[in-house]
C-alpha cells in the first residue's frame, strides 16, 4: 500500500493497532528515513490509550529499548541499528521481551535469525521524499483476525 503522507502512515499504524494481539511481534525494515518510527509512534499511541505515558516517544536508536505500560498491555520498542552482533540481544533482555507483549522491532532484518516464527513484518520502501510503500508479511502459524486488509 502506499503512504502517499505522514497521515495516511498515521491511518495505516491506527487500523493496525485495532486488531494486533496483546502479544505479537512486529518487526519494522526499512532505510534510513523510510518512516519505521514515525509508524511505531503513531502504533504505540493508538494502542497505549493512556496520553500521559505516550507524550513522547522517542526513538529507541540510542537506548535500543522504549518500554511503554498501561493497565491492559505492555509494548517494548526495540531499535537494532546500533547492535553490531547477535550476542547484543542478551544484553538487551530481547529473549524475554518477546515472549510478553506487544514487541515492536525496528531494524529487525540485521538479525533476522533472532526473530520468532509467529511475527508481523512490514517494509518501508521510499519512493520520494514523503511517500512510501508500505508492504505487511506474516509469518508463522499463528492467525491474526482482522488483518486481512494488510494484504492488498
Amino acid at each position: 500500500m502506499i503512504a502517499a503522507k505522514e497521515e495516511d502512515t498515521a491511518k495505516i499504524a491506527k487500523k493496525l493497532a485495532k486488531s494486533v494481539p496483546a502479544d505479537c511481534v512486529i518487526c519494522l525494515n526499512g532505510d534510513l528515513g523510510a518512516g519505521k518510527t514515525t509508524f511505531a509512534r503513531y502504533l504505540i499511541q493508538s494502542i497505549i490509550k493512556d496520553k500521559k505515558l505516550t507524550q513522547e516517544i522517542p526513538s529507541p536508536t540510542f537506548s535500543l529499548l522504549q518500554t511503554y505500560k498501561d493497565k491492559s498491555y505492555l509494548i517494548n520498542h526495540y531499535d537494532f541499528y546500533r547492535l553490531e552482533n547477535i550476542n547484543e540481544l542478551i544484553e538487551i533482555d530481547y529473549g524475554n521481551s518477546i515472549a510478553k507483549g506487544i514487541c515492536i522491532i525496528e531494524w529487525a532484518n540485521k538479525f533476522s535469525e533472532a526473530l520468532p516464527q509467529n511475527r508481523i513484518e512490514i517494509n518501508f520502501h521510499l519512493i520520494d521524499k514523503i511517500k512510501r510503500e508500505i508492504n505487511f508479511n506474516f509469518f508463522g502459524s499463528k492467525k491474526i483476525k482482522g488483518l486481512d486488509w494488510c494484504l492488498d
